[in-house]
């Protein structure tokens, strides 16, 4: 009988941390826009050099999510382009919004999420489309966050969202 509850127990143990080995990576969070459209960028898992797309209307108010440790830094920037693909010294993942970038956040992941498969924390930032904002005009945002890496907590930037206003 010991037997088989330290077998089960041995498995169960693995099991686990196959699960926890997936819900996260070193360096990456998620970052998403959402409008009146629709949800853009991604939500914890995947980062790249490919901006993700999305719309709005002007006038409505965007959300900007960023999904990354509880209590952690956090910044989003924007751009009017996203068609870079840059590395930085000390900054996992990429810059992909073009210079010049503005800074529209800066501030501490203040939420606890329950869902764990993305660091724990999360806040959202609310950004009013002007109401005369011209049909067709796009800009490009992205976050950055400190993370835990492979080398301990450091900054990492998220993958990109061009909105364009419809």
């Amino acid at each position: 009988m010991k037997s088989t509850t330290f077998h089960l127990a041995a498995v169960l143990s693995l099991v686990a941390a196959g699960q926890l080995e997936a819900q996260v990576r070193p360096g990456v969070f998620g970052y998403q826009v959402t409008s009146s459209t629709g949800v853009a960028g991604e939500f914890c898992l995947v980062v790249d050099c490919t901006p993700r797309t999305s719309t709005c209307t002007a006038g409505e108010t965007l959300t900007l999510r960023v999904n990354a440790p509880h209590n952690n830094l956090f910044a989003i920037g924007a751009s009017f382009s996203a068609t870079s693909c840059l590395p930085v010294p000390g900054i996992a993942n990429a810059l992909v919004i073009d210079l010049p970038v503005v800074t529209l956040a800066v501030g501490v992941v203040s939420t606890p999420s329950p869902v764990l498969a993305c660091w724990g924390g999360t806040v959202a930032v609310p950004m009013q489309i002007p109401a005369g904002v011209p049909h067709g005009l796009s800009f490009a945002t992205q976050a950055l966050a400190d993370v835990p890496g492979l080398s301990g907590t450091a900054p990492a930037f998220s993958v990109a969202v061009i909105t364009t206003i419809l």
